[in-house]
């Protein structure tokens, strides 16, 4: 890289780590992704003078976070109906529109969004212009059916904005904490490595990426760099975990935090992983086509703490489609609340979990959670 290169790089780099609002959380004051998500709602809210004047500038609560993501909701189904050809069409098809949506009752109106429809036509789903998409990515998840998904400068910025506070909420605190990012299963059009490299840049934290599988290399990698924290695929480290095991004994390398991602982490596994590196092994969930990262465990391990701004939670019973109350086990059902260039509404995720209502015991209350997500095809042949 010459040197104007270095300056645009750097010149860049510097404007982005000011839109983070991650950079300035506290760890010591709070759930890092809880403060994270307030922090967006809260700059939402100041944007928007209808928002500010049912808010104002007080301590938002449960009931207040409930009230912006329903406005959002409704505020979104405007924008697509404007804007997206498939959500057009569906919309006038159905008769629907914003003025419906008064309620939480009254998202059972709205038609559910099928992952064959995103798969057969990615770009009818488009709310923006192609010269605006910055990046594309295609993936089949956990379906076997491919789906591409366009993202804009300013989404994938958010989106390395939540990775940041997710790992601040697995104990990243200090430029003396290096992550070591072990994906050597994942084959897809965007590379996580690359994501979690950023947002450690961003975020002041050193990063190492080995993607080989072979154990030794991987604990040779953490010798080399101090590394304090380790994410991966849940089956690879897993694997990882067993083979280090009988190389070694891992417990005094340091490792503090464990991220299992990508694939359900059962708890075999993870007492496993945990017995083997005497730290937390937590569970993080997401798709490329919600943006990659949108829920993680927190130390409390109970339940994963949706990222609160981006998305409305619902469960539904898979057959039928009825919306399931808090507690109860479905498939989850997710709306991109704040996406432009590709928004998603009650999308069919195919992964089975329910919503805890109850405050954490970390003292987060304000987000939802979700317990530990399961394929769907593993909770139908256990029932």
């Amino acid at each position: 890289m010459n040197l104007p290169e270095k300056i645009s790089t750097s010149i860049r780099m510097n404007v982005a780590k000011r839109k983070l609002d991650s950079r300035k959380i506290d760890i010591t004051s709070g759930n890092p992704l809880e403060q994270w998500g307030v922090a967006k709602i809260k700059k939402d809210i100041g944007k928007d003078k209808e928002l500010k004047q049912l808010f104002g500038d007080q301590n938002l609560n449960r009931s207040d976070i409930k009230a912006y993501k329903l406005l959002k909701l409704k505020e979104l189904i405007d924008y697509v109906s404007d804007n997206s050809p498939f959500y057009k069409e569906l919309y006038a098809k159905e008769g629907l529109n914003s003025s419906q949506i008064n309620t939480y009752e009254d998202l059972a109106k709205i038609p559910l969004t099928d992952q064959d429809k995103l798969a057969a036509h990615p770009y009818h789903f488009l709310c923006v212009s192609r010269k605006e998409i910055a990046r594309e990515f295609t993936s089949s998840g956990t379906t076997n059916m491919l789906k591409r998904v366009a993202y804009t400068q300013g989404e994938l910025l958010e989106i390395v904005d939540s990775v940041i506070s997710g790992l601040k909420m697995a104990g990243m605190s200090s430029n003396n904490d290096t992550l070591q990012i072990m994906y050597p299963t994942i084959t897809a059009t965007w590379d996580p490595g690359l994501v979690l490299s950023r947002a450690c840049d961003l975020a002041g934290f050193r990063s190492v990426i080995n993607d080989s599988v072979d154990a030794q290399s991987q604990i040779d990698t953490i010798k080399e760099n101090g590394t304090t924290v380790i994410i991966g695929t849940s089956s690879f480290i897993y694997d990882f975990s067993v083979a280090a095991n009988k190389i070694q004994n891992v417990t005094d390398l340091g490792i503090k935090k464990i991220i299992c991602s990508s694939e359900p982490l059962t708890d075999t596994m993870k007492m496993v992983i945990e017995s083997v590196w005497g730290c937390k092994a937590v569970r993080q969930w997401g798709m490329t086509e919600l943006g990659l990262a949108n829920a993680i465990e927190c130390e409390g391990q109970d339940g994963l703490h949706v990222n609160n701004p981006d998305f409305l939670i619902e469960v539904i019973d898979p057959q039928t489609g009825e919306v399931l109350p808090s507690g109860k086990e479905g498939e989850l059902v997710v709306t991109t609340l704040r996406r432009r260039c590709m928004p998603l509404i009650r999308y069919r995720t195919r992964d089975i979990s329910a919503i805890y209502d109850e405050k954490c015991s970390c003292g987060a209350h304000l987000d939802q959670r979700i317990m530990n997500v399961k394929r769907m095809e593993d909770h139908n042949s256990s029932n």
